[in-house]
């Protein structure tokens, strides 16, 4: 089964942040847990996943990254996880730099996801207004890498 990943690069070689305002985007496709192929997708101002959630004015917004299985970014915020969730893209923040790297540890179940930051300005058009409950998951990273916690030969 093939899997396409993005990962947010806004300067084509580490991941960035912001993935709404993204407009490069390095591309992994996936095959029996294998790079097959690597490529920069490159977004049209008008195409970039901020424009495609709070201004495009089609009926049906269709954004190229919902053609992805998953979206890997420094950062990104909850609705947008929620709008990518609607169209079938998984997406995650994590802390790694390498987009290599990110794969090669998404491949082996070792790369680190972090809550979304729920961003303080809350927009008005929130339906969900009478219920923020704000989830501030520590992720058990105590830094015990590779169970050398505290053992100083």
């Amino acid at each position: 089964m093939k899997i396409k990943v993005a990962i947010t690069s806004q300067n084509k070689r580490t991941v960035t942040k912001h993935a709404g305002e993204c407009r490069n985007f390095l591309i992994y496709t996936i095959e029996d847990e294998k790079v097959i192929s690597k490529e920069i997708m490159t977004l049209e101002a008008n195409r970039t996943l901020k424009y495609t959630f709070h201004e495009d004015p089609s009926e049906i917004p269709f954004n190229p990254v919902y053609d992805m299985d998953i979206l890997l970014s420094g950062s990104i915020g909850r609705s947008g996880v929620n709008k990518l969730a609607m169209n079938n893209v998984a997406a995650y923040v994590i802390q790694e730099k390498d987009p290599d790297v990110a794969i090669e540890k998404l491949l082996n179940g070792t790369l680190e996801a972090f809550e979304p930051v729920s961003h303080r300005h809350q927009h008005n058009h929130d339906q969900h207004k009478h219920h923020h409950h704000q989830h501030e998951h520590s992720h058990g990273g105590g830094g015990c890498g590779g169970g050398n916690c505290g053992h100083h030969h």
